[in-house]
């Protein structure tokens, strides 16, 4: 992780655009003004009339977001082509903090942007319909639906909406997501079966009613399955269940690999679980209410729903969650149960420590990126014996990222004193969480 010794003063000062240009927020009200700086969650601008002001990077269009981060990494890299002087920036060598100084992380505006609440589609999408061959084709601006036949204009909808929403919110959040999804013709596709005979003459299990191929990239989904007629008609629950599966499906694309191999599956599911808790109107991912929309899914409350729990939530020792493979546990009631204790722990990281701002999560998974960027791409050896003591050497590194990443998360604390902070603020949420040997058990 890239660290700098700072003389004399906190904060992080950045070389200046002296060129106006024009910021966009949120609403799309646009104003010309000059980049001065920016600091932990907001950037400073210089308006035509001289004055300074500063604006939040929640305000801030993703173009705008974009160009702060370009300007972090150039200023970055005039820091780090200094030479040591007086007033001037250090870099941290190996005789330590030299002068002084206070050693501080370089501020990015990916990693501290606030965890938002919701997302929403800035403009309506414009579906393009085309047939090739025995397909329709049904593209938006990132995603197409390949489909065996006609589909309902809400199926269609409904399919491309939470996708581009999910995508969204998932690159909007401080936590380094990126699309794993492979591109045709630069859209990502999403096969779309209409009828259950079909989906088994393709082999696949009718117990499944989506696919997810990582060799291709092509999700793959059976309407009649869903409850939905082929041509993607259905009810409210028949709906939403596949807008769920959509969530899924996208956010655990949106997991960079580093994460996928070095955490298990309390994070890497119970991380696109933690999406589906959104709430799916036109146009629009609401997070606003997740505590409540987990506490209800896990207590059956609602149309179709079966409870996971009762009144008491029975939890594992952390130290054992973080460990536990759901594809280990024989019964599906368990895995069910698991699978929900991972949400109830990544809503906890999300959205509920430290009033919301998901610190300590944002900063073990910063570490974690950061290792992965800072690995060598190939292994130089000499002869075999070589070979396996580097790769010895990169997976006890990698082992000990994996410790150190999750301690981070959790805010360096014994696993004890995090269990009682998660009971805690779920039961102000109304929920009780039972970790073993805990006082109220």
């Amino acid at each position: 992780m890239t660290k700098i010794v700072l003389a004399g003063f906190l904060g992080m000062l950045l070389v200046a655009f002296v060129s106006a240009r024009t910021w966009t927020d949120k609403k799309g009200r646009k104003i010309e003004a000059e980049y001065l700086s920016q600091t932990k969650g907001a950037v400073r601008l210089k308006l035509k009339n001289g004055k300074e002001v500063s604006v939040p990077f929640s305000n801030l269009s993703r173009a705008d977001l974009n160009f702060l981060i370009e300007a972090e990494i150039a200023s970055a890299e005039k820091e780090n082509d200094k030479e040591p002087g007086d007033g001037e920036m250090e870099k941290k060598g190996s005789d330590g903090n030299k002068g002084g100084g206070i050693v501080i992380e370089v501020a990015d505006p990916a990693w501290d942007r606030p965890v938002l609440r919701e997302a929403i589609l800035e403009v309506p999408i414009e579906v393009q319909e085309e047939k090739r061959g025995e397909f329709l084709y049904f593209s938006s601006a990132n995603f197409r639906i390949v489909a065996d036949g006609r589909m309902s204009s809400k199926g269609v909808l409904t399919i491309l909406e939470v996708c581009e929403l999910t995508k969204t919110y998932c690159e909007s959040l401080p936590f380094g997501l990126s699309n794993r999804f492979k591109p045709v013709d630069g859209k990502y596709e999403i096969r779309a079966v209409g009828e259950k005979d079909e989906w088994i003459k393709m082999g696949r299990p009718e117990g499944n009613r989506s696919s997810f191929n990582p060799n291709d990239g092509q999700l793959e989904i059976c309407l009649e399955l869903f409850g939905l007629s082929s041509a993607g008609r259905g009810g409210e629950t028949a709906t939403r269940n596949l807008a769920g599966q959509m969530i899924l499906h996208v956010s655990r694309c949106m997991l960079p690999e580093v994460y996928e191999r070095n955490f298990m599956d309390w994070f890497t599911e119970g991380f696109p679980n933690l999406m589906n808790m959104a709430v799916y109107e036109k146009g629009k991912l609401d997070f606003t209410n997740v505590a409540e929309e987990t506490k209800d899914l896990l207590m059956g409350k609602g149309s179709g729903r079966t409870p996971i729990f009762k009144k008491k939530i029975e939890m594992p020792k952390m130290s054992d969650l973080i460990t536990q493979s759901v594809g280990g546990i024989a019964e599906e009631e368990g895995r069910r149960q698991f699978l929900a204790q991972s949400v109830l722990v990544m809503t906890y990281l999300t959205f509920l420590e430290d009033g919301g701002k998901a610190t300590g999560l944002r900063q073990g998974l910063r570490y974690a990126h950061d290792f992965q960027k800072n690995q060598p791409k190939t292994i130089r050896y000499k002869d075999q014996e070589d070979l396996e003591r580097q790769k010895a050497e990169l997976k006890r590194l990698r082992d000990e990222m994996d410790d150190t990443a999750i301690a981070m998360m959790f805010r360096k604390r014994p696993w004890k004193e995090a269990e009682e902070d998660i009971a805690k603020l779920w039961k102000e949420k109304g929920l009780e969480l039972i970790f073993p040997g805990a006082k109220n058990e």
